[in-house]
């Protein structure tokens, strides 16, 4: 059984096609289709089910996907430990979503890069959804999110806490005060993130759990990024939700963070990564975990 076969199998099932695959790796499709059915062949079953372009796995495939992902994994860290036994060298994609992303998560990624100076590291920036989506499918090593993931083969633990307040330009006429009524957070003409943020995920939750009609509110501009609201906002487009975290680094004299009267809304941030992580992900892990803890008071 050849290692690229059996490289091609995985990344074919995460494709969800063998031509997609096959582009991925840089490879022709003949090609690919020839090394699939050579690692059938070598195992004596088939596994892949075909309907059309798409492919999913069969009994025999699911077990092979177990035993290639952690035999992969495997062979990824001797190649990794064989080149250097005192420092991490290779790549490192770190995900996060916004209000990690932008506050904790490049001073974290940059004092454990110092330590490795033959890691090559990169963050990018996406809402809380995509991020799940990058690990899950092996396009991120780690990743940074605002709410705990929903698939069950990604392991998680909280870093810290972060407090989600209504951010409002100086012309606003509660400014100058700490928080907002529900009834006059009803009246607001809403700035809000896409529908596969954390944030938009968080504030939906519990401000419908608590009565109130937001469902009803008035949206006046859609954004995917923290930044993009605080920059909206400062435009007098409206008000929106964003994480203190964020908001720390805006001049307290443009955009203010209020709280909703009678509640705070607060929300636990995670470290995430798979089943089989690589060194250099396994030891951003541990790095992480082992960090302060990340909390925003206000």
């Amino acid at each position: 059984m050849d290692l690229g076969d059996v490289a091609l199998f995985v990344e074919t099932l995460r494709a969800g096609s063998i031509s997609d695959a096959a582009r991925r790796l840089s490879l022709t499709q003949p090609t690919a289709s020839r090394r699939i059915r050579r690692l059938e062949l070598d195992l004596g079953q088939e596994l892949l089910s075909r309907s059309g372009r798409s492919v999913t796995p069969t009994r025999a495939g699911l077990s092979l996907l177990q035993f290639a992902e952690a035999t992969l994994a495997h062979e990824r860290q001797l190649r990794e430990m064989l080149q250097s036994p005192h420092s991490l060298h290779g790549s490192l994609h770190i995900a996060a979503s916004t209000a990690p992303g932008e506050s904790f998560v490049p001073g974290l990624l940059a004092a454990f890069a110092g330590h490795h100076d033959g890691l090559s590291a990169q963050l990018a920036i996406m809402d809380s959804q995509a991020v799940e989506r990058c690990v899950a499918d092996g396009t991120c090593d780690v990743g940074f999110t605002g709410h705990p993931p929903a698939r069950g083969l990604l392991s998680a633990q909280e870093i810290g806490r972060d407090e989600l307040v209504l951010a409002v330009p100086r012309s606003h006429p509660a400014f100058a005060e700490a928080e907002v009524s529900p009834e006059d957070l009803l009246r607001q003409t809403f700035v809000e993130r896409s529908p596969g943020s954390g944030t938009r995920r968080t504030i939906e939750e519990r401000l419908s759990s608590t009565g109130l009609h937001y469902a009803e509110r008035r949206i006046a501009l859609t954004v995917n990024s923290a930044q993009a609201v605080l920059a909206a906002v400062r435009s007098g487009i409206g008000v929106g939700f964003v994480s203190r975290l964020v908001l720390r680094g805006e001049p307290k004299d443009e955009v203010r963070g209020l709280r909703i009267r009678g509640l705070r809304i607060e929300r636990p941030l995670y470290v995430v990564w798979d089943a089989h992580p690589s060194a250099a992900a396994e030891a951003f892990v541990a790095f992480v975990r082992s960090a302060r803890a990340v909390r925003a008071d206000g």
